[in-house]
């Protein structure tokens, strides 16, 4: 449950900072090689939440909290790196 809180609170702030990073910046257009990367960024989240949606809602034994958590930005790093890079790490895998 820790782990799911520390990538929670990580999610909440990349989210944050890439806002932060957005309006701060009002008046002064962003430079040219700062868009793409700021583009694929907040194209990562909702593309990543509905990863993480289509993924519990098929393996997952109680879809319920993982679908509430799906809805914070970014979330769905943590969901990869624990649920699913996890299981594979833990069964059998040459990198226990």
């Amino acid at each position: 449950m820790m782990k799911m809180l520390f990538w929670a609170v990580v999610a909440i702030a990349a989210a944050g900072f890439a806002f932060w990073f957005i309006t701060s910046r009002a008046t002064v257009p962003p430079p040219p090689l700062l868009v793409l990367p700021l583009a694929l960024v907040f194209c990562a989240a909702p593309i990543g939440g509905f990863w993480m949606l289509y993924m519990v809602i098929r393996h997952e034994r109680r879809p319920l909290p993982y679908i509430l958590l799906a809805f914070i930005p970014f979330f769905f790093l943590g969901y990869y790196f624990e649920r699913i890079r996890g299981k594979r790490l833990g069964n059998g895998s040459r990198f226990e």
